[in-house]
């Protein structure tokens, strides 16, 4: 024992002079130096690797009350607002508004202004027609499932086929406070080749749930990654075993979900709201911001990402319902869904009809507060998410628009998405593409699956097999 002692002191002094000799000689500050560099490469390498994917309950049960057998049939649904619905909505519309006039020259600095609220409400009073509008809305057929004890609402927009063209199966998902209304603009020109395409595609439009005529869950932790197993379940229940997906905002992140935890069945991934949150993208920005222009970020693309601070602050400045919404989405929901004026501020750039059909969507069914919820639900686990660093390694498209709240460069979205072959700057657009260009984002869908994906695999090597029967058709007109 005596002699293990001995020999640990004498190590122990052996080390103290080396230290104090390589203090001498100038070293140590250089060794402390390297190991705190390794140390964090070592930390950063460690974050950088792949995770491995989340656990996600294949079979949970998000309906009111215990597990029953589930009613696997999918049944057509129509949108058929009640006389007494409507008597409702007009007697709380013609409600004397109470308005607070706008600052001098802020415009929509301070938020919704007073003018616009009252020119709104007036043309929802007196011109707006439901019953019509609601004629357009049931031109496309609707239709429920239960899927994880929740009925699931979808539309389907058929492809209009013919020689030479090829039918592919496109799931396309909305956002907030979107709703599938927002695709009836783009719908036609997905279900028509266009010129040079060759492309006609069989759409399904499913409301996310707890949106609009999507049953929302009585339980918690409902979020994108449970949306995207759901929304898998549904394609295959609907007899499509492989397809491509298109999203923006929600839809975005839900879409980017399903082709990263399902690669066999997602044949490639199209999303007009390009933001990501890697390690390496993260680490990049932080370069970029410090190095000069062009060396991480091609000059033409640097105003997507720079000046860092004042992308940030514009972000934290537009983004007030996000904060509200990701934390109490109930007493926020409580106060708007009482009033439809309260709904007349979630307008955008479109004609006032379509605005008005997405509002009475959210109104007539009572679902502000849930959609809401989504937001609760995904931030409220953001920090301990590891899908962000699990890499999409199928075909990818992206389509760039000006008036959104932020896009990311290409060479940023390489750290997520491993195969993008189209990525298009398009010269106007914003948050909502579909409904304000939808000729510009169906023409990028239409050149990423046939022109980029096709190239990349998905339609001219794989078999036919490779593609759905297409016996939707059947499926849903029996």
């Amino acid at each position: 024992m005596c002699k293990i002692v001995h020999r640990g002191l004498k190590y122990v002094f052996l080390f103290y002079f080396l230290l104090v000799l390589l203090f001498k000689m100038g070293i140590l500050h250089i060794l402390v130096a390297g190991l705190l560099v390794a140390g964090a490469g070592h930390i950063v390498w460690r974050t950088m690797q792949e995770p491995p994917p989340p656990f996600i309950d294949p079979n949970p049960w998000w309906g009111p009350g215990e597990r029953q057998k589930e009613d696997t049939t999918v049944r057509p649904f129509k949108i058929d607002v009640s006389k007494a619905d409507l008597d409702d909505l007009k007697a709380r519309l013609a409600l004397p508004l109470r308005l607070t006039p706008a600052l001098k020259d802020a415009n929509f600095t301070y938020g919704f202004t007073d003018t616009t609220l009252d020119a709104v409400v007036k043309y929802w009073r007196t011109k707006y027609d439901w019953k019509k509008r609601e004629e357009r809305l049931n031109s496309y057929p609707h239709f429920k499932t239960q899927i994880e004890g929740l009925d699931i609402h979808f539309l389907r927009a058929a492809a209009k086929a013919g020689p030479g063209v090829t039918v592919v199966p496109l799931l396309m998902v909305h956002g907030w406070p979107g709703s599938v209304v927002e695709f009836y603009n783009i719908l036609p020109l997905l279900t028509t080749p266009q010129e040079g395409s060759g492309v006609a595609f069989e759409v399904i439009c499913p409301s996310i749930p707890g949106y609009a005529f999507s049953q929302a869950s009585a339980k918690q932790g409902l979020g994108d990654l449970q949306t995207a197993q759901i929304f898998l379940k549904l394609m295959k229940r609907l007899g499509y075993e492989k397809f491509f997906v298109q999203g923006g905002d929600w839809g975005s992140l839900i879409v980017t979900d399903m082709a990263t935890l399902y690669p066999e069945n997602v044949l490639g991934i199209h999303i007009n709201m390009a933001l990501i949150s890697t390690t390496g993208r993260m680490l990049k920005a932080i370069l970029g911001s410090v190095l000069p222009a062009g060396l991480v970020v091609d000059a033409k693309d640097q105003h997507k990402v720079y000046p860092m601070w004042e992308k940030t602050s514009m972000f934290l400045r537009e983004t007030g319902y996000l904060h509200i919404q990701s934390t109490k989405p109930d007493t926020i929901g409580a106060a708007v869904n009482q009033l439809p004026v309260s709904l007349a501020v979630l307008t955008f750039p479109i004609p006032l009809d379509q605005i008005l059909d997405n509002i009475c969507v959210y109104w007539f069914t009572g679902s502000i507060t849930s959609s809401m919820r989504f937001y609760a639900e995904y931030f409220g686990k953001v920090l301990t998410r590891t899908i962000d660093n699990i890499p999409v390694r199928v075909p990818t498209g992206i389509g760039a628009f000006p008036q959104e709240l932020g896009v990311d460069p290409k060479n940023f979205l390489a750290h997520k998405f491993y195969d993008i072959v189209t990525y298009r700057d398009h010269p106007a657009g914003g948050h909502f593409a579909a409904m304000e260009r939808p000729h510009l984002l169906a023409s990028d869908i239409h050149t990423f699956v046939k022109g980029g994906a096709a190239t990349a695999d998905p339609l001219t090597q794989r078999s036919p097999r490779g593609l759905p029967s297409l016996s939707l058709g059947a499926k849903l007109n029996a």
